[in-house]
């Protein structure tokens, strides 16, 4: 190296940073107060956020169980999940990275008895739950004709939606 021997010493940024644009690394080295990245579609977005997080692992800002990203799919949560530990290589454990449902759901499973659940719990999607439902119009005699599946499902959805337990409703 040439140049005075406290050049070599200076603070270099760190590598992480490499490949950011002129306006990215600001956003991944602000650490206080919210932050905004607004930006098009394939602008770096994701790499920003990646980074934003290793940044904070690295810098000793939060442990990597303290952060929790929520993301739109479980393809871009994985994907950040691989670049961050691709920043971080030595970290014990990853960040909490879902979509709002994921993360949701394992909060649940980890504290199921809290809400009377076993942890076990299984999730049912539309098909499942029309297709349950008719079973049960089935079992009981109910007359399908007058109470469909999917009327009957709607008058459930709303009865949750608004906090109602069976108890609470009438028959």
């Amino acid at each position: 190296p040439s140049g005075p021997i406290t050049s070599q010493f200076a603070p270099r940024e760190p590598a992480y940073l490499d490949g950011l644009n002129e306006e990215q690394p600001d956003a991944v080295l602000t650490t206080e107060g919210p932050l905004l990245v607004l930006a098009g579609a394939g602008t770096g977005k994701t790499r920003v956020l990646t980074t934003r997080i290793a940044h904070i692992i690295v810098q000793g800002l939060a442990w990597d169980r303290q952060i929790l990203a929520v993301t739109f799919t479980n393809k871009a949560a994985n994907e950040m999940k691989k670049r961050i530990a691709d920043f971080v290589p030595r970290m014990p454990a990853l960040p909490w990275m879902g979509t709002f449902h994921s993360i949701g759901a394992r909060i649940l499973r980890r504290h199921a008895e809290l809400v009377g659940l076993r942890p076990d719990f299984t999730i049912l999607d539309t098909d499942d739950q029309i297709r349950l439902i008719k079973q049960l119009i089935e079992a009981e005699n109910i007359d399908e004709k007058r109470w469909p599946a999917r009327q009957f499902a709607g008058m459930l959805d709303n009865w949750k939606n608004r906090g109602q337990l069976p108890k609470d409703v009438s028959a």
